[in-house]
């Protein structure tokens, strides 16, 4: 679990600035991005950096708050540790990051000094308004069982049996189920399916109060490295 107590980082004055902090503290990522979606939230807003090169899915969230900036690294699904995926038995075959999305995320939340309200308000506009995920799963369920998730990006990766594909989306399917049925999601966890990026996100929201901000993520992966069979 994380919780936001004191800030360690910088902040930077610019979007170029935090990106090539980024681009040197993760140097596997691809440095011709460009801006292709932005959501301005009163004093805060969030842009999505894309490379030019279709092939490479690696990309960047810069954060702005008060014309202060931090960018954080948004890697495809090649690089496992740093979704750090729930029941995921897939090779790692490509370098490690030495990060999580989870512990990127409170460093910016850290810098930025956001408040829980704000917190709140910017984690649910980068599931909706920047990735477009989706959510009330427990009404979607039909998505994860017995299904395989084809990925148009499977050049990129080691191929995997799709009866393992298959049984990996079964786990996520079991595991909304069991929350849905507990009332867990009630309670401040919430599920986000990235169909784009082959993921599913749970955001658990464990504060006591509007203003404390003390979470955990959790990343599912469902796309499955392998063709589609043809009859």
């Amino acid at each position: 679990m994380i919780s936001c107590k004191e800030n360690k980082n910088l902040s930077f004055n610019s979007q170029k600035e935090s990106v090539s902090f980024v681009l040197e503290k993760f140097p596997m990522i691809d440095k011709n991005l460009t801006a292709v979606r932005k959501i301005d939230l009163d004093s805060l807003s969030i842009t999505l950096l894309q490379t030019s090169n279709k092939r490479i899915y690696d990309e960047v969230l810069v954060f702005e708050k008060r014309n202060k900036f931090y960018a954080i690294p948004f890697f495809s699904n090649m690089y496992a540790d740093y979704w750090n995926f729930e029941s995921d038995t897939q090779p790692k075959l490509f370098p490690k990051t030495n990060s999580t999305f989870e512990k990127e995320f409170l460093s910016l939340v850290k810098t930025l000094n956001l408040t829980g309200e704000e917190f709140n308000i910017l984690y649910k506009e980068l599931m909706f308004s920047i990735l477009h995920t989706e959510n009330n799963l427990n009404n979607k369920l039909s998505f994860f069982q017995n299904i395989i998730y084809y990925s148009s990006r499977v050049a990129k990766y080691k191929q995997e049996e799709a009866d393992d594909c298959e049984k990996r989306t079964n786990i996520v399917y079991e595991q909304i189920y069991k929350d849905y049925n507990s009332k867990k999601i009630m309670m401040g966890s919430e599920y986000f399916l990235d169909k784009r990026n082959g993921r599913v996100y749970r955001f658990e929201n464990k504060a006591k109060n509007y203003n404390e901000i003390k979470f955990n993520i959790k990343t599912y992966r469902i796309d499955c490295y392998t063709y589609p069979m043809t009859m």
